[in-house]
């Protein structure tokens, strides 16, 4: 589904990744775990298309993904989701969880809108979140919980790549666990792929069928 190619990227005169190649099959899961700093994100960001890479190339379904337009990248985007780190700096602050998970619906059009309200419901359910949380707003929710609303938006374009970014590292360790258990089961349901970056190796060891060192 998704192939790197010799994926290289400089920053001035720093080489943070150097000739990395991978590939992702559907419904796989995939482990990238190396110390902070080795460019994890930036190969994450690469792969989504968030920033270029100085060499290589990415290929999404035998498309190479720096030459999509317009129409084609958003589909692209809709196919491939990614869960960042920090589960309060990923959401707007002044909009309600609600409408949080609604913005993704209407850009990608991915239910009609008279589906819309038991979608974003069906959402919620699948995190493991309450309907009332849907009101709220990004601060008046624990980490865990703004974590699964991630998640959630990330879902509800249906996507078939989910790519985690330490999505678990600020968390609390319990609330860890409950995520990891999370992700798993997403992925069985929704016959997700994951590409799950880490710095710790046993996070990853629980989540991965094989992983990439960096």
């Amino acid at each position: 589904m998704i192939e790197a190619i010799n994926i290289t990227k400089d920053f001035g005169a720093v080489k943070v990744l150097d000739n990395i190649s991978f590939k992702i099959d559907y419904g796989e899961s995939v482990g990238i775990v190396g110390r902070s700093g080795c460019g994890k994100t930036t190969l994450a960001k690469i792969i989504c298309r968030l920033i270029e890479p100085t060499a290589g190339s990415i290929f999404y379904r035998g498309e190479d993904i720096s030459l999509l337009k317009k129409r084609n990248l958003k589909k692209f985007r809709q196919k491939v989701q990614i869960v960042f780190q920090d589960p309060l700096a990923s959401l707007d602050p002044k909009i309600i969880i609600r409408d949080t998970l609604l913005e993704p619906i209407v850009i990608h059009k991915t239910v009609l809108k008279k589906d819309y309200r038991e979608h974003v419901r069906a959402l919620v359910k699948k995190v493991g979140l309450d309907y009332s949380i849907l009101d709220r707003l990004p601060h008046q929710l624990s980490g865990g919980q703004r974590q699964r609303v991630n998640i959630a938006r990330a879902l509800a374009t249906q996507p078939k790549l989910l790519i985690c970014d330490e999505p678990v590292s600020s968390l609390d360790l319990p609330i860890q666990v409950h995520i990891l258990k999370l992700f798993a089961r997403l992925r069985r349901e929704e016959n997700l792929a994951l590409l799950f970056i880490s710095h710790d190796p046993y996070v990853i060891k629980a989540i991965s069928d094989r992983v990439i060192k960096l």
